[in-house]
């Protein structure tokens, strides 16, 4: 199978084939997955955007050193795609301000002032801090740097849920956006898959077999075929057909899952529709309604990949309780009638 990407190569080993990214003053990194499937262009948009090697600035025993150190490691090697976007968003910005400090010694007290300065204006990025810095500080214990670990056993911040689409909010999008828009189109691979807008963004024609979306999600790696509700086969028949994902921009390239919640975002204002209705309130949506609909929480699992029934049932919270209990009174009822 012969393929042309930019910076792609391969070589043969024992009848296989491996495919690797090689660019000139960076690394070469080996492609996971087959060619063609979503694991493999996730792995090689991954190689794409590593950074080249730089001569590391901070002195042994420092911070920088320990992150530095960190990148290059199996622990974060070993951590999905999405993962280590965040672990960088996080590690890069605390290592610039404090990578001079020495590791060793970095005290619990000032673990504490650093979450708890962000948490003042972003408690969700300071639980994802709070989450990173505990991994790397694990690591450090690991290998000796540490006795300790200063971020071990530290409260999280409250933080707040995505709203779920109501199905009046539903109709009023659909109302504004007909079918053979991008924007209708957008809207119903997330609200008829149930999947995280960077999965959707990953869809693509070749991904569809036997009535179903195949994906591997790319947070946790979970095999799913979903299949394709009638609404949603609609919305791709009449909408753009350009490229090969399902979903792209106006000429049919493949967009990032940001472009893709600034184009719902922009699509829900434009109906009317509050700022609260976000791309991933799609995704509980679809949770809610099948669980109002009596799906089981096993069957609810099958479609949003979650690892844990306590995943399912937080996403699920906004289940119309007068539906419920409706159904649970009729049952009651047919009992003491029969």
């Amino acid at each position: 199978m012969k393929i042309k990407l930019p910076y792609l190569d391969h070589y043969r080993s024992r009848g296989k084939v491996y495919y690797y990214v090689r660019r000139k003053g960076r690394p070469q990194v080996r492609l996971e997955g087959e060619p063609g499937t979503a694991e493999f262009i996730a792995s090689y948009q991954t190689a794409l955007e590593s950074a080249p090697p730089q001569r590391d600035r901070h002195a042994t025993g420092t911070f920088g050193r320990l992150v530095s150190d960190f990148y290059r490691s199996v622990d974060f090697a070993n951590l999905k795609p999405s993962s280590k976007k965040a672990y960088r968003i996080v590690l890069d910005s605390v290592s610039q301000a404090h990578g001079q400090r020495p590791a060793k010694s970095l005290p619990r007290s000032f673990a504490a002032r650093m979450i708890e300065a962000i948490g003042e204006t972003r408690p969700g990025m300071a639980n994802l801090t709070q989450a990173v810095m505990r991994r790397l500080m694990a690591y450090a214990v690991h290998t000796g740097v540490r006795s300790d670990n200063p971020f071990d056993g530290m409260t999280k911040y409250k933080g707040g849920t995505h709203h779920t689409w109501s199905d009046a909010e539903l109709r009023t999008f659909e109302a504004n956006w007909p079918l053979g828009t991008r924007e209708r189109l957008a809207y119903a691979l997330l609200l008829y898959t149930g999947q995280r807008g960077g999965d959707v963004v990953r869809m693509r024609r070749q991904d569809i077999a036997g009535g179903a979306i195949s994906i591997v999600q790319e947070k946790t790696g979970t095999e799913l075929s979903i299949p394709i509700h009638p609404n949603l086969h609609a919305a791709m028949k009449a909408g753009p057909a350009k490229g090969m994902n399902l979903i792209g921009d106006e000429h049919g390239r493949p967009i990032g899952r940001a472009a893709l919640t600034a184009l719902i975002k922009r699509a829900a204002k434009s109906a009317g529709l509050p700022a609260r209705c976000l791309p991933h309130g799609l995704r509980k949506a679809l949770m809610r309604r099948l669980a109002e609909r009596g799906g089981t929480a096993k069957e609810l699992q099958a479609i949003s990949g979650h690892a844990t029934l306590t995943e399912v049932e937080r996403y699920t919270k906004a289940a119309d309780q007068r539906v419920l209990s409706e159904a649970a009174i009729a049952k009651l009822s047919r009992d003491e009638t029969a």
